[in-house]
This record gives C-alpha cells, sequence and structure tokens, in this order.
C-alpha cells in the first residue's frame, strides 16, 4: 500500500498589503512561491490588495493596511477551498485579530522569518528597504521574545519602485548583508519585506551567510500547519 502523502486540494491566499502596483511585489510573490506549486492539488493566489495603503513603509501605514486585511480574510475564510493565509507584509499587520476570525492558518511573513532564523543561528540581522519601519520592526521582536537574538537592523533607503532594477537593489542588499556581518556579528540574516526572494541565493553566496525569505518561510509555515493539523487528509 502506498504511503505517500499529497496537499489537500485548495488554496493558500498570499496577500500583497499594498495597494501600490509600480513595484512588481505581486509578480514576484508569485515568482518566489512558484517551487511549491509542484505539489499539483494546491494552488497559490497572490493578491494585491487594491484598497489597502499606497505603500507601507511605517507604523500608520501598517495600521491602515490592517481593516482591508481582515475584510479580504473574513470573505475568503468561508470559501472551502481556502487552506490558509500568508500576510506578506514584514510588520504583520491585522495577522493576530484576522486568528480570532477563522482558525485556518493565517501567518505574517514577520513573524515567519524571525523565527525560522531562530534554527539557523545564534546571531540575526534583519536586512530592510527602509529606516521607517525600524520601530515597528524592533517592538516585534521584543514581542517574540528574541530581542537577545537579534543583533542588528540595516536599511538600505531604496524605494519600493526601484525593485525592477534588479542590479542597483542586488548592490545595496549586499552591501547591507555584509555590515550586518561584519559591524554586527550577524551570521542568518532575514530580508525584512516582501518581494526581495530572488536576491537570497546570490547574498547567501556573496556573503556566506544564511539568508532568510520570510515570505517563503510564511508559505512553508501554512503548508507545514496544514499537513501536521490533519495527516489523515493526505
Amino acid at each position: 500500500m502506498s504511503t505517500k502523502q499529497t496537499v489537500a486540494a485548495g488554496t493558500i491566499h498570499v496577500i500583497n498589503a499594498s495597494s501600490r502596483v509600480d513595484t512588481g511585489i505581486t509578480d514576484e510573490l508569485a515568482r518566489t512561491l512558484r517551487a511549491f506549486g509542484d505539489h499539483g492539488r494546491i494552488g497559490i493566489r497572490c493578491i494585491t490588495l487594491e484598497n489597502g495603503p499606497n505603500g507601507i513603509v511605517n507604523a500608520c501605514d501598517s495600521d491602515r493596511a490592517a481593516p482591508p486585511i481582515l475584510d479580504y480574510i473574513s470573505r475568503e475564510a468561508s470559501s472551502e477551498d481556502a487552506l490558509g493565509f500568508v500576510v506578506a507584509c514584514f510588520s504583520n499587520p491585522g495577522v493576530f485579530a484576522a486568528r480570532e476570525i477563522t482558525s485556518k492558518p493565517v501567518v505574517g511573513i514577520g513573524e515567519a522569518g524571525i523565527a525560522v532564523a531562530t534554527a539557523f543561528g545564534e546571531q540575526i540581522g534583519l536586512l530592510a528597504m527602509s529606516s521607517k519601519g525600524g520601530p515597528g520592526d524592533w517592538r516585534a521582536v521584543r514581542t517574540m521574545g528574541l530581542a537577545p537574538r537579534v543583533c542588528g537592523r540595516v536599511h538600505i533607503e531604496v524605494d519600493y519602485g526601484r525593485l525592477h532594477d534588479e542590479a542597483y537593489v542586488g548592490q545595496c542588499l549586499g552591501e547591507g548583508a555584509i555590515r550586518l556581518r561584519d559591524q554586527y556579528g550577524a551570521n542568518v540574516v532575514v530580508l525584512a519585506g516582501a518581494g526581495l526572494g530572488r536576491y537570497a541565493q546570490t547574498l547567501k553566496e556573496s556573503t556566506g551567510l544564511i539568508i532568510i525569505d520570510p515570505v517563503f518561510a510564511a508559505f512553508a509555515a501554512v503548508l507545514s500547519n496544514l499537513i501536521l493539523s490533519d495527516v489523515s487528509r493526505f
């Protein structure tokens, strides 16, 4: 008798919490998660939150993103097809409230990225696009009880509208990762934002560091939860 397990049929929703469309983030989320599409029975729906804020760079933007995220999850969670949700914003807007709306897994990429990083290194560095999200990132780290493990946060001040300039963004991220390694002693780095997955392997090769893409980490967490919560379905 075969013991091969397959993922239950359905869809995991990946939510780009910003309504900004010039960044290509939603397309990048789909590209990053394409590796999980080989299961066949599972669908991945990456969406841009049309009524979200036009970019999320600070706590005000994050708070504004929470209501439309909750509306979306509340609406979609009632479908049997919906297996779970990834909130693709490093500040995890609406994640805690969404877990009160549905029993289906809801994972924010900030929480997931930092949590996974603890399994790969003692000194965690956060590599972010903007300085404005710093207070929120540190607040999240303290809430998780992991402040002693996070040795530093470096931002590169690149507008998300320049994500299409792969050479420029890659250079800036590389310089930031080296700073985290050499000045802060990081041995694992979390990319503190969505849509940066394409740079992870290059950064790993150029710096010798373990690089965590939080989107990949969050999606893997949802998938693992589905497998562990009901193995009889597989």
